[in-house]
């Protein structure tokens, strides 16, 4: 994976890809970094907040979704919470 991404690629996404949510499902999901589960009557996908509890967002549509290099990956610790964000 290249270490900077098109935010305009439309490409479909592979199991396993980091990504972010748009800022129109981040109220709702929080700007988390998710990960790809799988793909699911492609042009939609089904997403895991990057370690979270396991819970999966299911039919999100690609356009909401960008793809994040893995060195842009970020892990912030607050005690026992940890969460990843895009540095």
């Amino acid at each position: 994976m290249p270490d900077v991404i098109d935010r305009d690629d439309e490409r479909p996404l592979e199991p396993g890809e980091i990504i972010t949510v748009a800022p129109a499902l981040a109220g709702e999901m929080g700007s988390h970094l998710y990960v790809v589960i799988d793909g699911f009557n492609d042009p939609r996908y089904t997403i895991a907040r990057l370690g979270g509890d396991g819970y999966q967002v299911p039919n999100v549509e690609r356009q909401y979704l960008t793809p994040v290099a893995p060195g842009q990956v970020v892990r912030v610790t607050d005690g026992a919470l940890t969460a990843y964000v895009a540095g």
